[in-house]
């Protein structure tokens, strides 16, 4: 608006045409110079991030990651006689399952899975005997506070 006029409804609708007929070539352009983003490639640059967190070493693959863990925890003496699984999840994630006698025993197990070359993420899910498998009392009420 110069010296206080006001657009006509035709201007209005021409700088309008041209706004979006601007955005729409600059999109073009744009998405021909950075390339298409697709489930694949955002895929890749995950994973491609994810290996530089882990200090550069390449993450394993689901299956390899899950028998890499597996064997740590049956070579560790403190967890041979133990009966944890180590689960895959994905490449470089493992889910730890299974009981163990004490706390101490938890994170240790956590800890011998995330010494692992190639294992970025341990899900940590073994439970403790004598706290995690105690019964609710009989006249306990669950109730449900979701939002």
């Amino acid at each position: 608006m110069r010296n206080g006029k006001r657009l006509t409804g035709l201007q209005i609708v021409t700088w309008t045409a041209l706004g979006m007929a601007g955005g729409l070539v600059a999109g073009f352009v744009l998405g021909e110079w950075v390339g298409d983003v697709n489930r694949p490639r955002l895929r890749r640059i995950a994973r491609r991030m994810q290996e530089r967190d882990a200090g550069g070493l390449p993450a394993l693959g689901a299956a390899a990651a899950a028998r890499a863990a597996t064997a740590a925890l049956r070579a560790e003496r403190a967890l041979e006689d133990l009966d944890l699984t180590a689960t895959a999840v994905a490449g470089g994630v493992v889910e730890l399952r299974g009981w163990v006698p004490s706390r101490s025993l938890r994170t240790h197990a956590a800890r011998v899975a995330c010494a692992v070359p190639g294992i970025n993420t341990v899900i940590n899910r073994i439970l403790v005997r004598g706290e995690d498998d105690r019964s609710l009392p009989a006249d306990f009420q669950a109730t449900d506070q979701s939002a």
